[in-house]
Protein backbone atom coordinates (compact mmCIF):
# COMPACT_ATOMS: atom_id res chain seq x y z
CA UNK A 1 0.00 0.00 0.00
CA UNK A 2 0.87 3.81 -0.16
CA UNK A 3 3.84 4.85 2.28
CA UNK A 4 3.28 6.74 5.30
CA UNK A 5 2.92 10.86 5.09
CA UNK A 6 6.38 11.91 5.33
CA UNK A 7 7.44 14.93 7.33
CA UNK A 8 9.36 17.34 4.66
CA UNK A 9 11.37 18.28 7.62
CA UNK A 10 13.36 16.23 5.83
CA UNK A 11 14.23 17.89 3.17
CA UNK A 12 14.83 21.19 5.15
CA UNK A 13 18.18 22.35 3.42
CA UNK A 14 21.06 25.35 4.18
CA UNK A 15 19.65 27.94 1.50
CA UNK A 16 20.84 30.75 3.11
CA UNK A 17 23.55 33.16 1.03
CA UNK A 18 23.72 31.00 -2.01
CA UNK A 19 25.06 32.13 -4.79
CA UNK A 20 23.12 32.16 -8.22
CA UNK A 21 23.87 29.43 -11.25
CA UNK A 22 26.40 30.55 -13.59
CA UNK A 23 25.93 33.29 -16.18
CA UNK A 24 24.15 32.40 -19.43
CA UNK A 25 26.27 33.47 -22.88
CA UNK A 26 24.58 35.54 -25.16
CA UNK A 27 24.49 33.91 -28.79
CA UNK A 28 26.68 31.17 -27.61
CA UNK A 29 26.47 27.79 -25.89
CA UNK A 30 24.71 28.39 -22.59
CA UNK A 31 23.06 31.91 -22.59
CA UNK A 32 22.88 35.33 -22.12
CA UNK A 33 25.86 37.30 -20.92
CA UNK A 34 27.90 37.10 -18.08
CA UNK A 35 26.00 38.26 -15.21
CA UNK A 36 22.94 37.59 -16.79
CA UNK A 37 20.02 35.48 -14.84
CA UNK A 38 19.71 32.76 -16.88
CA UNK A 39 16.21 31.67 -18.57
CA UNK A 40 14.92 28.10 -18.85
CA UNK A 41 11.33 26.86 -19.68
CA UNK A 42 10.11 23.55 -18.00
CA UNK A 43 7.21 21.79 -19.64
CA UNK A 44 4.99 20.66 -17.10
CA UNK A 45 3.19 17.38 -17.32
CA UNK A 46 -0.48 18.66 -16.58
CA UNK A 47 -2.64 21.65 -16.37
CA UNK A 48 -3.09 21.66 -12.91
CA UNK A 49 -1.43 23.78 -10.75
CA UNK A 50 -1.87 22.07 -7.72
CA UNK A 51 -0.72 18.88 -9.05
CA UNK A 52 2.71 21.02 -9.65
CA UNK A 53 2.28 23.42 -7.16
CA UNK A 54 6.11 23.44 -6.10
CA UNK A 55 6.63 25.51 -9.69
CA UNK A 56 3.85 27.59 -8.68
CA UNK A 57 4.51 28.51 -4.93
CA UNK A 58 8.21 28.80 -6.02
CA UNK A 59 7.10 31.39 -9.07
CA UNK A 60 4.79 33.39 -6.60
CA UNK A 61 7.23 33.95 -3.92
CA UNK A 62 10.18 34.77 -6.04
CA UNK A 63 12.18 31.75 -5.28
CA UNK A 64 13.45 31.03 -8.36
CA UNK A 65 14.75 34.82 -8.66
CA UNK A 66 16.42 34.28 -5.20
CA UNK A 67 17.98 31.41 -6.34
CA UNK A 68 19.23 32.98 -9.14
CA UNK A 69 17.16 32.05 -12.11
CA UNK A 70 14.53 32.57 -14.26
CA UNK A 71 11.54 29.83 -15.03
CA UNK A 72 8.88 30.06 -17.90
CA UNK A 73 6.28 27.34 -16.65
CA UNK A 74 4.58 25.61 -19.44
CA UNK A 75 1.87 23.34 -19.06
CA UNK A 76 1.24 20.68 -21.44
CA UNK A 77 -0.64 16.85 -21.31
CA UNK A 78 1.42 14.02 -19.71
CA UNK A 79 4.86 12.50 -20.26
CA UNK A 80 4.33 12.65 -23.99
CA UNK A 81 3.47 16.15 -23.65
CA UNK A 82 6.57 17.12 -22.25
CA UNK A 83 9.27 15.13 -23.90
CA UNK A 84 7.80 16.93 -27.47
CA UNK A 85 7.88 20.16 -26.02
CA UNK A 86 11.28 19.53 -25.00
CA UNK A 87 12.36 17.79 -28.40
CA UNK A 88 10.61 20.99 -30.65
CA UNK A 89 12.63 23.04 -28.50
CA UNK A 90 9.85 24.18 -26.80
CA UNK A 91 11.14 23.90 -23.29
CA UNK A 92 14.55 23.13 -21.63
CA UNK A 93 13.46 20.52 -19.67
CA UNK A 94 10.46 19.14 -17.88
CA UNK A 95 8.55 16.44 -15.79
CA UNK A 96 7.99 13.25 -17.77
CA UNK A 97 7.91 9.57 -16.40
CA UNK A 98 10.48 7.44 -15.84
CA UNK A 99 9.02 4.89 -18.69
CA UNK A 100 8.62 7.56 -21.60
CA UNK A 101 12.20 8.83 -20.84
CA UNK A 102 13.00 5.35 -21.38
CA UNK A 103 11.16 5.08 -24.57
CA UNK A 104 12.92 8.19 -25.76
CA UNK A 105 16.26 6.94 -25.13
CA UNK A 106 15.45 3.97 -27.55
CA UNK A 107 14.28 6.51 -30.18
CA UNK A 108 17.82 8.00 -29.96
CA UNK A 109 16.24 10.88 -27.73
CA UNK A 110 19.51 12.31 -25.50
CA UNK A 111 17.61 13.10 -22.26
CA UNK A 112 18.45 12.57 -18.67
CA UNK A 113 16.38 12.69 -14.87
CA UNK A 114 18.31 14.84 -12.54
CA UNK A 115 15.99 15.12 -9.78
CA UNK A 116 13.32 12.65 -8.54
CA UNK A 117 10.89 14.98 -6.84
CA UNK A 118 7.89 11.93 -6.49
CA UNK A 119 9.90 9.06 -5.00
CA UNK A 120 6.66 7.46 -3.42
CA UNK A 121 4.97 7.47 -6.76
CA UNK A 122 2.51 9.93 -8.46
CA UNK A 123 -0.50 7.30 -9.24
CA UNK A 124 -2.92 4.95 -7.18
CA UNK A 125 -4.86 2.38 -8.10
CA UNK A 126 -8.40 2.57 -7.23
CA UNK A 127 -11.18 1.03 -7.42
CA UNK A 128 -15.10 2.26 -6.59
CA UNK A 129 -15.28 0.81 -2.75
CA UNK A 130 -19.28 -0.46 -3.45
CA UNK A 131 -18.07 -2.63 -6.35
CA UNK A 132 -16.54 -5.60 -4.00
CA UNK A 133 -12.92 -5.38 -5.51
CA UNK A 134 -10.90 -4.82 -2.55
CA UNK A 135 -6.88 -6.53 -4.01
CA UNK A 136 -5.45 -5.94 -7.72
CA UNK A 137 -5.98 -9.74 -7.63
CA UNK A 138 -9.86 -8.86 -8.02
CA UNK A 139 -8.69 -7.31 -11.90
CA UNK A 140 -8.82 -10.16 -13.38
CA UNK A 141 -10.96 -9.99 -16.84
CA UNK A 142 -12.00 -6.38 -15.49
CA UNK A 143 -11.24 -2.97 -17.21
CA UNK A 144 -8.55 -0.52 -15.99
CA UNK A 145 -8.75 3.18 -16.86
CA UNK A 146 -6.33 5.23 -17.29
CA UNK A 147 -5.72 8.88 -18.24
CA UNK A 148 -3.52 8.73 -21.18
CA UNK A 149 -2.47 5.95 -23.47
CA UNK A 150 1.09 6.17 -23.18
CA UNK A 151 1.67 8.25 -19.56
CA UNK A 152 3.69 6.47 -16.63
CA UNK A 153 0.25 5.12 -15.29
CA UNK A 154 0.38 2.63 -18.26
CA UNK A 155 3.19 0.96 -17.11
CA UNK A 156 2.13 1.32 -13.61
CA UNK A 157 -1.20 -0.47 -14.09
CA UNK A 158 0.86 -3.35 -15.51
CA UNK A 159 3.48 -3.40 -13.29
CA UNK A 160 1.00 -4.39 -10.50
CA UNK A 161 -1.12 -6.81 -12.46
CA UNK A 162 2.20 -8.44 -13.63
CA UNK A 163 3.10 -9.15 -9.83
CA UNK A 164 -0.25 -10.16 -9.18
CA UNK A 165 0.49 -12.88 -11.52
CA UNK A 166 -1.22 -11.34 -14.48
CA UNK A 167 -0.22 -10.93 -18.32
CA UNK A 168 -1.83 -7.87 -20.50
CA UNK A 169 -4.15 -10.36 -21.92
CA UNK A 170 -5.99 -11.06 -18.55
CA UNK A 171 -6.38 -7.33 -18.31
CA UNK A 172 -8.34 -4.61 -20.12
CA UNK A 173 -6.28 -1.18 -20.14
CA UNK A 174 -8.92 2.10 -21.57
CA UNK A 175 -7.91 5.25 -22.14
CA UNK A 176 -10.48 7.66 -20.08
CA UNK A 177 -9.20 10.82 -19.90
CA UNK A 178 -8.72 12.53 -15.91
CA UNK A 179 -11.29 14.36 -13.67
CA UNK A 180 -14.88 14.34 -14.59
CA UNK A 181 -14.52 11.58 -17.43
CA UNK A 182 -12.85 9.22 -15.26
CA UNK A 183 -15.78 10.02 -12.83
CA UNK A 184 -18.56 9.34 -15.77
CA UNK A 185 -16.52 6.02 -16.59
CA UNK A 186 -17.06 4.73 -13.51
CA UNK A 187 -20.49 5.52 -13.27
CA UNK A 188 -21.15 4.23 -16.59
CA UNK A 189 -19.44 1.07 -15.72
CA UNK A 190 -17.12 1.47 -18.52
CA UNK A 191 -14.34 0.98 -16.32
CA UNK A 192 -13.60 -1.14 -12.60
CA UNK A 193 -10.59 0.58 -11.60
CA UNK A 194 -8.81 3.40 -12.63
CA UNK A 195 -4.60 4.72 -12.48
CA UNK A 196 -5.20 7.96 -10.50
CA UNK A 197 -2.92 10.59 -9.99
CA UNK A 198 -3.37 13.26 -6.89
CA UNK A 199 -5.42 15.05 -8.44
CA UNK A 200 -7.53 12.29 -10.39
CA UNK A 201 -7.74 10.35 -6.65
CA UNK A 202 -9.41 13.71 -5.45
CA UNK A 203 -11.31 14.24 -8.19
CA UNK A 204 -13.28 11.23 -7.97
CA UNK A 205 -13.87 11.21 -4.65
CA UNK A 206 -15.40 14.76 -4.45
CA UNK A 207 -17.74 13.41 -6.90
CA UNK A 208 -19.23 11.23 -4.17
CA UNK A 209 -17.32 8.27 -5.53
CA UNK A 210 -15.45 6.38 -1.62
CA UNK A 211 -12.29 4.91 -3.41
CA UNK A 212 -10.75 1.72 -2.16
CA UNK A 213 -6.55 2.13 -2.90
CA UNK A 214 -5.34 -0.94 -4.65
CA UNK A 215 -1.61 -0.07 -4.81
CA UNK A 216 0.46 -2.78 -3.76
CA UNK A 217 3.89 -2.54 -2.31
CA UNK A 218 5.39 -4.23 -5.18
CA UNK A 219 5.52 -0.79 -7.39
CA UNK A 220 7.70 1.06 -4.17
CA UNK A 221 10.58 1.50 -6.99
CA UNK A 222 8.24 3.03 -9.45
CA UNK A 223 8.75 6.92 -8.22
CA UNK A 224 6.54 9.52 -10.04
CA UNK A 225 7.63 12.16 -12.18
CA UNK A 226 10.64 13.70 -11.76
CA UNK A 227 12.83 16.54 -13.83
CA UNK A 228 14.65 15.48 -16.90
CA UNK A 229 16.84 17.66 -19.60
CA UNK A 230 18.76 16.65 -22.93
CA UNK A 231 21.98 15.55 -21.32
CA UNK A 232 23.68 18.56 -23.01
CA UNK A 233 21.44 21.26 -21.00
CA UNK A 234 22.69 19.42 -17.70
CA UNK A 235 26.26 19.47 -18.82
CA UNK A 236 26.07 23.42 -20.37
CA UNK A 237 24.02 24.74 -17.77
CA UNK A 238 24.09 22.43 -14.68
CA UNK A 239 23.86 25.97 -11.95
CA UNK A 240 20.54 26.83 -13.67
CA UNK A 241 19.22 23.48 -13.04
CA UNK A 242 20.82 23.50 -9.49
CA UNK A 243 19.05 26.74 -8.71
CA UNK A 244 15.83 25.92 -10.28
CA UNK A 245 15.92 22.50 -8.17
CA UNK A 246 16.93 24.32 -4.66
CA UNK A 247 14.05 26.72 -5.59
CA UNK A 248 11.47 23.90 -6.48
CA UNK A 249 12.20 21.92 -2.69
CA UNK A 250 11.78 25.23 -0.67
CA UNK A 251 8.41 25.65 -2.08
CA UNK A 252 7.76 21.98 -0.73
CA UNK A 253 9.05 23.16 2.65
CA UNK A 254 6.50 26.21 2.37
CA UNK A 255 3.37 24.08 0.78
CA UNK A 256 4.64 21.26 3.88
CA UNK A 257 4.31 23.92 6.54
CA UNK A 258 1.83 26.16 5.24
CA UNK A 259 -0.54 23.92 2.98
CA UNK A 260 -3.14 27.20 2.72
CA UNK A 261 -0.63 29.64 1.85
CA UNK A 262 0.45 27.77 -0.80
CA UNK A 263 -2.72 27.67 -2.55
CA UNK A 264 -2.77 31.17 -2.91
CA UNK A 265 -0.01 30.42 -5.74
CA UNK A 266 -2.80 29.02 -7.38
CA UNK A 267 -5.66 31.88 -7.65
CA UNK A 268 -3.19 33.12 -10.41
CA UNK A 269 -3.19 29.90 -12.30
CA UNK A 270 -6.32 28.32 -11.83
CA UNK A 271 -8.44 29.61 -9.47
CA UNK A 272 -11.27 27.03 -10.20
CA UNK A 273 -9.38 24.47 -8.52
CA UNK A 274 -9.79 26.60 -5.30
CA UNK A 275 -13.41 26.75 -5.27
CA UNK A 276 -13.58 23.71 -2.96
CA UNK A 277 -10.79 24.48 -0.28
CA UNK A 278 -11.24 20.48 1.46
CA UNK A 279 -10.70 19.27 -2.29
CA UNK A 280 -7.76 21.26 -3.45
CA UNK A 281 -6.24 20.36 0.74
CA UNK A 282 -6.91 16.77 -0.20
CA UNK A 283 -4.40 17.02 -3.12
CA UNK A 284 -1.86 18.70 -1.40
CA UNK A 285 -1.81 15.72 0.78
CA UNK A 286 -1.83 12.99 -1.45
CA UNK A 287 1.22 15.23 -3.05
CA UNK A 288 2.73 14.67 0.27
CA UNK A 289 2.48 11.31 0.24
CA UNK A 290 4.77 11.26 -3.07
CA UNK A 291 7.11 13.10 -2.01
CA UNK A 292 7.83 10.25 0.51
CA UNK A 293 11.57 8.45 -0.05
CA UNK A 294 12.35 4.97 -0.27
CA UNK A 295 15.41 5.44 0.07
CA UNK A 296 15.85 7.10 3.12
CA UNK A 297 19.39 7.98 3.23
CA UNK A 298 20.19 8.91 -0.05
CA UNK A 299 19.88 12.91 -0.63
CA UNK A 300 16.54 14.31 -1.58
CA UNK A 301 16.51 13.29 -5.45
CA UNK A 302 18.22 10.75 -5.62
CA UNK A 303 17.76 7.48 -8.20
CA UNK A 304 18.98 3.66 -7.61
CA UNK A 305 19.89 1.84 -10.50
CA UNK A 306 17.96 -1.08 -9.38
CA UNK A 307 14.55 0.78 -9.29
CA UNK A 308 15.29 1.93 -12.70
CA UNK A 309 16.61 -1.67 -13.65
CA UNK A 310 13.09 -2.68 -12.24
CA UNK A 311 11.32 0.37 -14.41
CA UNK A 312 12.98 -0.89 -17.57
CA UNK A 313 11.90 -4.84 -16.88
CA UNK A 314 8.31 -3.27 -16.92
CA UNK A 315 8.63 -1.43 -20.29
CA UNK A 316 10.38 -4.54 -21.85
CA UNK A 317 7.65 -6.76 -20.69
CA UNK A 318 4.65 -4.35 -21.46
CA UNK A 319 6.40 -4.10 -24.81
CA UNK A 320 6.95 -0.32 -24.68
CA UNK A 321 10.88 -0.25 -24.76
CA UNK A 322 11.89 -3.52 -27.02
CA UNK A 323 15.69 -2.94 -26.99
CA UNK A 324 16.87 -5.60 -23.97
CA UNK A 325 20.39 -3.92 -23.80
CA UNK A 326 18.96 0.02 -23.46
CA UNK A 327 21.53 1.14 -20.53
CA UNK A 328 19.49 2.68 -18.10
CA UNK A 329 22.63 4.57 -16.70
CA UNK A 330 22.08 7.12 -19.20
CA UNK A 331 18.98 7.55 -18.77
CA UNK A 332 19.62 9.47 -15.18
CA UNK A 333 21.99 11.53 -13.23
CA UNK A 334 22.56 11.76 -9.52
CA UNK A 335 25.70 14.49 -10.15
CA UNK A 336 23.60 17.49 -9.33
CA UNK A 337 22.42 16.46 -5.87
CA UNK A 338 25.22 17.57 -3.38
CA UNK A 339 24.82 20.98 -5.21
CA UNK A 340 21.36 20.82 -4.47
CA UNK A 341 21.15 19.71 -0.91
CA UNK A 342 23.85 21.79 0.09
Amino acid sequence: MKKSLWSIAALSLVLAGCGGPAAEQAGAEGGGESGETPTLTVALPTTSCLVSIENYVAQENGFFEEEGVTINLEAVNGSAGVLQAIAAGQADFGGPGATPVLAALERGEDIQYFLNVRPGGSFYLVSDSDSGIESASDLEGRTIGVATADGNEVSFVDAIMSNEGFSTDEYEKLTVGEGGTAVAAFERGEIDAYAASADGYATIEHAGIDMTDLTTDSVDYMFGNGYAAPAAVIEDRPDALVAYSRAWIRAAELVADDPQAALEACAEYQPQELEDEDYALSILDLIKQNRTPVHEDEPFGHMAQEDWDAILADALEAEIVTDESLDVSEAFTNELLDQINE
